[in-house]
């Protein structure tokens, strides 16, 4: 019988442990949320999912590759057509919208 208070006395200290280390954690964490490095990351993580480039860069973009290359897809192939129009059109955003 004594091992069996012994091992519910174990698991309760486990468990009281436990539950003080959540209260810690809750409380941790509230006060992050109140904190400037919350506000941080969540600014950094809302400029995260800003477009890079507007529908008009790409518009554009697309326009400045169809007119910068001259060969027909028929005359190299659909893979290496689509692989030139792509580079294109990462010249036209690489190199600025006002250079070209």
């Amino acid at each position: 019988m004594g091992r069996v208070k012994e091992q519910l006395i174990n698991d309760e200290m486990a468990i009281a442990h436990l539950t003080n280390q959540m209260a810690d954690d809750g409380y941790e964490y509230s006060e992050w949320l109140k904190s400037e490095e919350f506000i941080e990351y969540v600014n950094a993580e809302i400029d995260n999912t800003k477009p890079i480039y507007s529908e008009t860069d790409i518009m554009r973009a697309t326009r400045y590759a169809s007119n910068q290359i001259t060969i027909p897809p028929s005359e190299v192939g659909k893979e290496v057509y689509d692989m030139l129009f792509s580079e294109k059109i990462e010249e036209y955003l690489s190199l600025g919208r006002n250079e070209l």
